[in-house]
């Protein structure tokens, strides 16, 4: 990918408009079976511009709730009240991490 190719692939990919036939074919290719999806879809402008179209309301409600959050941010600050099996996880963890930090090529050229 170069920078002389990146709007031929924007066309290509539907985030701008083909503007030849091979971005075209590309962008067909991609999403040819997206218009037996939208067959069936209608737009009706009277009932847009004459606002006769009601909005529908849909509403976000959260998983989990704040209280059910915050001693999972204090166990996560503190490390306290947690399970001798977790605690050791989450040193194992660490300590691969660390491990592998150290094992790298920069190592070798000190």
């Amino acid at each position: 990918m170069t920078m002389e190719l990146m709007s031929e692939w924007l066309a290509s990919t539907g985030f701008l408009f083909p503007t030849n036939e091979l971005e075209l074919a590309r962008f067909e290719k991609l999403y040819g079976d997206e218009a037996s999806v939208m067959s069936n879809f209608e737009v009706d402008c009277d009932r847009i511009f004459g606002k006769t179209l009601t909005a529908k309301v849909v509403s976000f409600e959260p998983e989990a709730k704040p209280e059910d959050i915050v001693p999972l941010k204090m166990v996560a600050r503190k490390g306290s009240n947690l399970p001798k099996h977790i605690q050791d996880k989450i040193k194992k963890n660490q300590d691969e991490r660390n491990s592998g930090a150290n094992s790298g090529p920069e190592k070798g050229a000190e």
